[in-house]
């Protein structure tokens, strides 16, 4: 298994726009791990005058610095596509990460939230990613000043409070980080700079799609397996029979090559429910069996004696050590 990762352009993005330096290497695809960048923007934001100057930077990021997805959207004919194209091809951007668009009604949320629970703190990171979103908004709306509200996972944090008057909205709380917009922008055309260099959206899509599949072709069976396990846990199913289906493969298939990875599905299965179910106990009050339930457990007794395997401590001392402030190993 891999460490999930994110290419370097946003990172080197950031640093320029909170110093009013130059950043270079716009278009670069080097990647680093996920964990690293989350931690550096955590370091920048706590040491930076502005709490809400990570969200502004993703607001006013050049879109070079998401590299080929940065020229799709940018090239988008309106904003609905944009955002479709982001959320499609966010695999090509950084790993271990759930991206989606949903519309309810009159509403658009577009929804963010790294997989991975044991990247933590990482509140700067959600920031960034729903200010560039946002920023992308108003590429096709400059008048969504004031319909656009935020969800965030840290919602009670003096960054978000700066974030809530800069939107002149209240930041809503929720297990999932989140833009929230009128539909109607979905159709809105962007504002186009005449010495911008034409690009088409098609060819755009189509290197995107080569780009995909490599990175697909390189990512092990068993990355993809825990992504989709971190994704639907607690959610809809996650048994081997669905995780099979979702990759497009038989259960048999799917087996032979995490053999071929010397790993299996149950292995991964646990890694993601200790992943998980440490996060719901030392970051929620959810109720012990409710987490039991959502990890797949059918009892509090096999939930109770798998934690106690894994940590040393029941799911009550996890908890309790948490809110004393101890730490909990892995």
């Amino acid at each position: 298994m891999d460490s999930p990762w994110i290419i370097s352009g946003p990172l080197t993005a950031v640093e320029a726009i909170t110093t009013g330096g130059v950043a270079s290497d716009c278009r670069s695809d080097g990647t680093m791990p996920l964990r690293d960048f989350v931690a550096s923007l955590e370091r920048m934001a706590s040491g930076l005058v502005d709490p809400a100057a990570i969200w502004r930077a993703g607001e006013v990021m050049d879109l070079a610095h998401l590299s080929a997805v940065g020229v799709a959207v940018g090239a988008a004919p309106t904003l609905g596509a944009a955002l479709r194209c982001f959320v499609s091809y966010f695999g090509t951007v950084q790993s271990a990460t759930s991206l989606d668009l949903e519309q309810d009604g009159d509403l658009v949320r577009v929804r963010y939230r790294v997989l991975d629970e044991d990247i933590w703190p990482r509140a700067a990171d959600a920031q960034l990613t729903l200010g560039l979103v946002a920023g992308m908004v108003r590429r096709f709306a400059p008048d969504a000043d004031r319909v656009l509200a935020a969800q965030l996972e840290d919602s009670d944090c003096r960054s978000a409070r700066a974030i809530s008057a800069h939107l002149a909205r209240p930041i809503r709380g929720g297990t999932y980080n989140a833009l929230i917009f009128p539909a109607r922008l979905m159709d809105r055309s962007p504002r186009r700079v005449e010495t911008e260099p034409p690009t088409d959206f098609r060819d755009a899509i189509q290197a995107l799609d080569q780009h995909l599949r490599k990175v697909r072709v390189n990512q092990p069976v068993s990355d993809r397996v825990i992504d989709l396990l971190l994704r639907r846990m607690g959610q809809e199913a996650a048994d081997q029979d669905a995780i099979a289906r979702a990759m497009g493969m038989s259960r048999r298939t799917l087996r032979r090559k995490l053999e071929g990875e010397n790993s299996s599905f149950h292995e991964l299965n646990e890694i993601c429910r200790r992943n998980i179910g440490r996060a719901l106990l030392t970051r929620s009050e959810l109720p012990m069996i409710e987490i039991a339930l959502r990890l797949g457990y059918s009892d509090h007794t096999a939930f109770s004696r798998a934690f106690s395997r894994w940590f040393g401590m029941s799911p009550r001392d996890i908890r309790k050590a948490a809110g004393s402030g101890s730490s909990v190993t892995t």
